[in-house]
């Protein structure tokens, strides 16, 4: 903007130094009239203000995390949510502005090296080789974030998975409650094939053993299984959100096991119904045989099969 002159002259007649201002009437500060003066320093105080610097220059991707946090102190003053639900809120929005300031800190660090490399190149020199090694140190945070999150959540645990080997490092495996929010089903090895073995058996007379206590402690298990696999298929689960976007996540993080195969099928739920249908209806013909026969109930705790059986 080019520098026009003050329009006053000064007492000596000559011309005055000064720089005029267009919202002074192309007067100084010294000659300009003084309620023009007060109103321009009024105007340009309130636009200077830090508030307002501030408010211009806050990232726009920061206005959604101030703005869920302001509603969330209108919503506790007028009782609609509790206060640790606002708690909960300002948890979440002070860790996302921590996340935009390691990312721009990093992204700062990689345009630098990206713009020495280009630099590099030009006269003839070597380039960053760790560049790829920053974006994926980012990631890499990322993605623990994201686990830290879950098992926050209750949808993670660690878990040593070498039994055999307890300095293992545990690693992130999915609970009962993280398999059916990410729709992940236990899938049980057992089927209609040993629900009719164990009805050969305990109806076999012919065998010398009592073979209804040890049909009855088996169809225990196979029964526990069912009803354990079949809690996982849980109809439209709420998804799962990613706690860096707020969008549904919409795969595991890198590094977490389902700890069982995806099965979503509506034909294996059924399947596995009917078949503890039929796991239910002869454990209860077997335990009335087998009270018959005894005189009292069947009690798995103290009914235990010989080893050999």
């Amino acid at each position: 903007m080019p520098k026009t002159p003050c329009k006053s002259l000064r007492r000596d007649g000559q011309p005055c130094q000064g720089l005029g201002q267009p919202d002074l009437d192309g007067y100084c500060f010294a000659h300009a009239a003084p309620e023009k003066v007060t109103e321009w320093r009024s105007r340009g105080g309130k636009a200077s203000s830090a508030a307002a610097r501030a408010d211009k220059r806050m990232p726009e991707r920061l206005r959604s995390a101030i703005d869920k946090v302001s509603q969330g102190m209108d919503d506790l003053l007028e009782g609609k949510i509790e206060p640790a639900a606002l708690s909960a809120i300002s948890r979440s929005a002070r860790v996302l502005v921590d996340l935009y300031r390691l990312a721009d800190e990093e992204m700062e660090l990689i345009r630098g090296e990206e713009a020495a490399d280009a630099a590099a190149s030009v006269v003839g020199g070597s380039g960053v080789p760790d560049l790829l090694d920053k974006a994926d140190a980012i990631a890499a945070w990322q993605n623990q974030y994201r686990i830290d999150s879950l098992i926050a959540q209750g949808l993670i645990t660690l878990e040593c998975v070498d039994k055999k080997n307890t300095d293992a490092a545990p690693v992130p495996v999915l609970t009962a409650a993280g398999r059916q929010r990410f729709r992940y089903q236990r899938l049980t090895e057992y089927t209609q094939y040993d629900v009719d073995k164990w009805r050969e058996i305990a109806m076999d007379t012919s065998l010398e053993d009592d073979p209804l206590s040890g049909a009855l402690y088996h169809l225990h298990f196979i029964r526990t299984a069912l009803e354990e696999a079949l809690t996982d298929f849980v109809p439209d689960p709420d998804p799962v959100l990613d706690p860096l976007t707020g969008q549904p996540l919409t795969r595991l993080p890198d590094g977490v096991s389902p700890a069982a195969g995806p099965d979503q099928s509506r034909q294996a739920a059924k399947e596995l119904q009917d078949l503890l249908l039929n796991a239910n209806e002869l454990n209860r013909e077997v335990e009335r045989l087998y009270e018959e026969q005894v005189g009292r109930p069947f009690d798995i705790r103290y009914e235990l099969p010989d080893e050999d059986e």
